[in-house]
């Protein structure tokens, strides 16, 4: 049997006794309260992808331009990416259950009207509504998880949250296929989202009332101005990219707080040790994943004419090795597992170079699918690992500052991963040195084994904080 990791979960601080009676005999079994929190995450992730294997259909019903489905898409993405650390910090304020609660009920809402939508301003208005909604529940999902479990349980619980992330995500391109590809009634496209709606009633049905609260912030007012800077920030970086306007890379800044008022991101968490570290190799992996999902969707699709069910299915095994890495990198005997995040960026660069050289000529062998799989390995170990060493050292006052943060790595690196690798792939179809798909390989090759030779995590037990950061 494998031996225990050296870095377990530190000790999270439990509702008062108070707060434990009011919620009584409606508080949900742990793992019960932890599939209604998860079954939320996986619908978020999945909306994050699934409208991309439908994209075509939707442009023909709705008559979208190529700019009108590249907002019909990225809108989500956007306001998702802007709101998430406001929405962690709303979470903190007035109760991580609660959010969760709005969130879900937001998106299931805004999932109908999309699945209704007549027109392109209908239909955006209601991604960018399904984007608030993701944002206000997502990051109430990591701090719910974090305040209900500890020890071994709460790195189960964890590797559940790493897994949904990712077969979320890369399972909203087969779904996608699917039911596109069933016409359901001759409903074409709109059954992508209005398969949303049973699924969030239900969660809403099973969860209501009774979720944790979580330790609730001062009275001290949300420093909105600061949201404002860092929606404004997330935008001049999103938008250039995604829309491929020439505007440049703006500069980046946390805003901190004002006088008198609750910082968004709280200084004290970006000083903890190891956070900005793990937070640059999270960002590394999901960029690396993010462009290679939305290129290898178009090159099947657009250059070997592979249907968008064949497509997803391709990228299945991913989903597939990520999700068996999160579950299976605890049983890695413990002097190793500190070498693991290192490892996984080997194994990644390896995989994206084996890749070029397979399809350097044109199409796509067996031998490229399986790699897929041992590139989802690769990542969700990486990922897994880094997120459980990151979050072992944040005490339980900033929570919610790290799940919120936490989440908008997760996006904004995913969206600025395919809006880069986007870039490359169409500069190069039109006319480079390199074959489009090569070209876009050979970089992610080099973006990651630069970023793995450049995270040294510090080998051994990882050791708490003496005290609390103030």
């Amino acid at each position: 049997m494998a031996s225990q990791p050296r870095f377990p979960a530190p000790p999270v601080a439990r509702p008062p006794a108070g707060q434990r009676q009011r919620q009584g005999h409606r508080a949900l079994a742990p793992w019960a309260l932890a599939t209604a929190v998860l079954t939320g995450q996986a619908m978020a992730s999945l909306d994050a992808a699934i409208v991309n294997v439908a994209g075509p259909a939707i442009q023909h019903d709705l008559h979208l331009s190529g700019a009108g489905l590249q907002l019909a898409i990225y809108s989500y993405l956007l306001v998702y990416a802007v709101a998430l650390v406001t929405g962690a910090r709303l979470g903190g304020r007035y109760g991580f259950g609660r959010l969760f609660g709005y969130g879900i009920a937001i998106f299931t809402v805004s999932s109908l009207a999309c699945g209704l939508a007549v027109s392109p301003v209908m239909l955006v208005a209601a991604r960018a509504a399904q984007g608030l909604g993701a944002a206000l529940l997502v990051p109430q999902v990591l701090s719910v998880l974090q305040v209900t479990f500890d020890g071994e349980r709460r790195r189960r619980a964890l590797s559940l949250y790493g897994m949904v992330l990712a077969v979320g995500v890369a399972a909203g391109q087969v779904l996608g296929g699917v039911l596109v590809s069933a016409n359901v009634l001759g409903t074409g496209w709109r059954p992508v989202f209005l398969v949303n709606v049973p699924a969030g009633l239900a969660v809403l049905t099973f969860a209501a009332g009774r979720l944790p609260v979580g330790q609730r912030a001062g009275r001290a007012r949300l420093d909105l101005a600061g949201a404002g800077w860092l929606a404004a920030a997330i935008l001049a970086l999103v938008v250039p990219l995604t829309f491929g306007a020439s505007a440049g890379w703006p500069a980046w800044s946390w805003p901190v707080a004002a006088a008198g008022r609750e910082p968004l991101i709280d200084p004290a968490l970006l000083a903890l040790p190891g956070i900005r570290r793990g937070l640059a190799g999270i960002s590394a992996l999901h960029a690396s994943y993010g462009g290679l999902l939305f290129t290898t969707a178009v090159y099947l699709q657009d250059a070997l004419h592979d249907s968008p069910l064949r497509s997803g299915l391709t990228f299945a095994g991913y989903a597939a090795g990520f999700a068996t890495a999160s579950i299976v990198w605890t049983r890695v005997p413990s002097r190793w597992q500190p070498r693991l995040p290192q490892a996984a960026f080997v194994v990644f660069a390896a995989v994206t170079g084996l890749l070029a050289w397979l399809t350097h000529g044109g199409g796509w062998p067996w031998q490229a699918t399986a790699l897929l799989v041992i590139a989802g390995a690769a990542h969700g170990t990486g990922f897994d690992t880094i997120v459980h060493r990151t979050a072992w050292g944040v005490p339980a006052a900033l929570t919610d500052a790290f799940s919120g943060v936490l989440a908008t790595i997760n996006q904004l690196a995913t969206v600025v991963g395919m809006a880069v690798a986007g870039t490359i792939y169409l500069s190069a179809a039109g006319g480079g040195a390199l074959a489009p798909m090569t070209a876009v390989l050979v970089a992610l090759t080099g973006a990651l084994a630069l970023t793995g030779a450049g995270l040294w995590f510090r080998s051994g037990a990882a050791r708490p904080p003496r005290t609390a950061p103030g």
